[in-house]
């Protein structure tokens, strides 16, 4: 099962990463990390769209979600201080928000 309105949230997560700088041109290949969030190896702006677009998009098109996701959570870390970055951390917000009420629902239907 597709979710419509995720695959929306995450194209304007896309457009919100490309009017603050962070991506430009096409969406890369995943890369590949070892550390949540890409810590350590780079940085979070870069993983939000060289890991997290790539493969939050096919996953949203299969409907093979995850139980949770924190990515709001790391980005109210990543950029403390950072007002340009409010728009963002909004919807990365909402993302998890809906990945939780999907889980539930689909939790109590079992």
């Amino acid at each position: 099962m597709a979710y419509p309105d995720l695959k929306e949230k995450l194209d304007a997560i896309e457009t919100e990463l490309r009017r603050l700088g962070y991506l430009e041109g096409e969406i890369q290949p995943v890369e590949k990390v070892t550390s949540a969030f890409g810590y350590g190896q780079m940085p979070f702006e870069h993983w939000l769209a060289n890991v997290f677009l790539p493969n939050a998009r096919p996953t949203v098109e299969s409907g093979d979600l995850p139980a949770s996701s924190s990515v709001a959570t790391a980005a109210i870390r990543n950029f403390d201080g950072n007002n340009d970055a409010d728009q963002l951390i909004s919807m990365l917000s909402e993302f998890d928000e809906r990945i939780a009420q999907v889980a539930k629902s689909s939790h109590t239907r079992r």
